[in-house]
């Protein structure tokens, strides 16, 4: 029975200190903040495979699985609609597994979405409406990391859709 006991007791250590990036790292899904401008902009967030996963409007925070990247598509009436991805990062709490000697907890984090970090976790998005000079708009995103530090800014011409 003793034995029994002991055996259980370093299986439940083991699995707890497995899957560093699940724990500690923020676990399978992860907040992307929205900060569209104009305020009353809407967007629509859909997975690589093109399922929406969310859609709202001004400023929100949506919690998103980390296994998938994003298209988000920001729309405002009187304004040229701007798509922008969200892409998958590696999280650095995955290499825990590794110090540790626990390969199963490694498998684990990738398999859930754990090892994976979304970015930019805050996007602000600006879109211009268009001048009737005949210039073309231009949208400025701001893509920000987790504590709100501007990674890139990017200006880009719009271009109309065909009909």
């Amino acid at each position: 029975m003793h034995r029994h006991l002991r055996t259980t007791l370093t299986c439940a250590t083991l699995l707890c200190t497995g899957a560093c990036a699940s724990i500690l790292g923020g676990g399978t899904a992860q907040t992307v903040n929205f900060r569209p401008t104009p305020s009353d902009a809407s967007f629509v967030i859909k997975s690589s495979t093109g399922l929406e996963m969310s859609s709202g409007a001004g400023d929100q925070s949506v919690r998103l699985p980390r296994k998938n990247e994003y298209q988000v598509e920001v729309r405002a009436p009187g304004y040229q609609n701007k798509s922008v991805a969200i892409t998958k990062g590696l999280n650095g709490w995955v290499w825990g597994n590794l110090a540790f000697g626990w390969v199963v907890g490694f498998a684990i984090d990738f398999i859930g979405g754990a090892a994976y970090k979304l970015e930019p976790s805050l996007m602000s998005v600006s879109l211009d409406k268009p001048r009737g000079d005949g210039e073309a708009a231009t949208a400025r995103i701001h893509l920000m990391d987790e504590q709100g530090r501007l990674i890139r800014e990017i200006t880009t011409e719009m271009v109309p859709l065909p009909r």
